[in-house]
């Protein structure tokens, strides 16, 4: 919560100041403005224009009119979209003057997601990425919402969902799941869903922008775990009022499920005043007995209620955004009757997430970093009424990336980053299902894309560290298990002792089968709750 409070301070000091101030010698802003048509120059109302890099966000009004002002020189990318058009994305070059743009689209009875930014540092539209993408945004994702990630998804090609109860879903993407497939929010990636087959992530969809998956090996920007893919849930972009007036808006949706008798509803308000924004969320959901035509499954109800809040400022100087997000569930799990038909095993799990960023101009070139926390506690009980816990998970991540994306070298354009993360696992409880450990990472990435007519060329680099050190109970003798080999996807070894493990990773346009695993004593499944 500290860095949400920082971030409300700071927001609050920045709002004295004028929305233009500028560091000394600092290039003055301009103003990016233009009207949207369709192809027979008729004026489209309620168009969608993002400016990406700035994660600014403009509706054309009924002249189909758009206006982002104080915007300091540089190049940038406009994500245009509409109803019953097709999606563009525009690069625009602000130096020394006001940019206008007329911008046509022409319609169209398939309508994509306007852009992608989860497969390259810079945006592009999804026929564009370097990797295959789908995305699932706007009514789409209201439609397809689900209790879980991986039911909320499992209809976008190549992705479905292991599933062992309701508010249970891993994502699979192409057979490959669990730490094969890298789960992140807005940019933060989640170390939640890797433990056990009963164990999905905890992130709520519900008001998001946008759900992006990469299908297949993303290793270049996000290291080895994303061997087999990358999902990306975007956030709604944070409001600002620069060039206008303040307001404040608001917005309820709900839903329900007749099956389980499953009431959902999220309601959220966000405000602006000059280059200061706000925004929060609340979503609740409950549920009871999944009902079939042989009766009702006994104890799979289940209970989640959470929330986030975000604050920002955007000036001249650049921009600057923190985000909380706390989620709380309880999810009954379903045992075989034949077993035990009185069973009423259960989860509760408590997640906390905050993330601060910064993003800072220079030209042509801009600066990105930020810094992340996550604390997840998953207690799983035998019965209902138990108060000892049978299997208890904790796990604490600290994540950082700092990325400098680069002025355009003729037709090459691209970035380079570090990132470095730590995470502790403590266990508790009266079962085992991993030992203690704690891993530190780190990594460097150079990723180049560039467009001659229709072909696009990406290139990309990385190379990685990492450290994971485990308690002496837990130490595996290596005289009795053999060595982890070095592949070339660049999969992180697991390796118990005080060990290290360095090697270069590189990304092609080609992709390869996983090697297969060895099995080691702490990733076994339990055969009970």
């Amino acid at each position: 919560m500290h860095p949400l409070l920082f971030a409300f301070a700071l927001g609050a000091f920045a709002h004295d100041r004028p929305t233009d101030s500028l560091p000394p010698g600092a290039p003055a802003p301009h103003e990016i403005s233009g009207t949207v048509s369709d192809s027979s120059n008729k004026p489209i109302q309620d168009a969608r224009v993002s400016l990406v890099e700035l994660r600014r966000l403009s509706t054309t009004g009924p002249e189909g009119h758009f206006s982002f002002p104080g915007v300091a020189p540089g190049v940038y990318h406009l994500s245009i979209s509409a109803i019953g058009f097709a999606p563009r994305l525009e690069r625009v070059a602000v130096a020394d003057s006001d940019i206008v743009l007329n911008i046509a689209l022409r319609p169209s009875v398939v309508e994509l997601e306007a852009l992608q930014v989860t497969a390259s540092p810079n945006a592009t539209t999804l026929l564009n990425s370097p990797q295959p993408v789908s995305a699932l945004g706007g009514d789409e994702l209201q439609q397809a919402q689900a209790p879980s990630l991986g039911e909320t998804i499992q209809a976008l090609p190549g992705v479905r969902s292991l599933s062992t109860g309701t508010g249970i879903g891993k994502p699979v993407i192409r057979g490959l799941t669990s730490n094969r497939v890298l789960v992140i929010a807005d940019g933060q990636r989640l170390e939640t869903q890797q433990w056990g087959d009963e164990h999905s992530p905890n992130v709520e969809t519900e008001d998001a922008e946008r759900v992006e998956v990469i299908r297949g090996p993303a290793s270049v920007l996000y290291g080895s775990d994303a061997l087999g893919g990358v999902i990306n849930v975007v956030p709604k972009e944070l409001p600002d009022a620069i060039g206008r007036a303040g307001y404040v808006d608001g917005h309820v949706s709900t839903t329900y499920s007749t099956n389980n008798r499953q009431p959902d509803g999220t309601l959220a308000v966000e405000g602006a005043q000059g280059g200061l924004g706000v925004r929060a969320s609340v979503t609740g959901r409950t549920s009871d007995d999944i009902r079939t035509p042989v009766g009702a499954l006994f104890n799979s109800g289940n209970r989640a209620v959470g929330g986030t809040g975000s604050v920002g400022y955007r000036g001249g100087w650049g921009s600057v955004n923190a985000t909380y997000s706390h989620r709380d569930e309880r999810l009954e799990i379903h045992e075989d009757p034949a077993e035990d038909p009185e069973a009423t095993p259960l989860q509760r799990i408590g997640e906390d997430r905050g993330k601060v960023g910064l993003t800072l101009p220079f030209g042509n070139s801009r600066l990105e970093a930020d810094a992340g926390f996550e604390r997840n506690r998953r207690r799983e009980f035998e019965e209902a009424d138990a108060s000892d816990v049978a299997l208890g998970l904790l796990s604490k991540t600290y994540t950082a990336n700092v990325h400098f994306h680069h002025a355009p070298l003729g037709r090459w354009a691209g970035a380079i980053g570090i990132s470095g993360l730590y995470n502790s696992f403590d266990k508790f409880g009266e079962e085992t299902l991993i030992p203690n450990t704690t891993v530190k990472t780190g990594g460097a990435y150079v990723f180049e894309q560039a467009e001659y007519g229709r072909w696009n060329l990406s290139l990309g680099a990385r190379y990685d560290w990492a450290l994971s050190p485990s308690s002496e109970e837990t130490r595996i003798s290596r005289t009795s298990t053999p060595s982890t080999p070095t592949w070339p996807s660049g999969s992180r070894p697991r390796r118990c002792g005080r060990r290290s493990a360095r090697s270069p990773t590189t990304s092609r346009t080609t992709s390869f089968p996983a090697p297969p695993r060895r099995p080691t004593p702490s990733r076994g499944s339990r055969s009970s709750m």
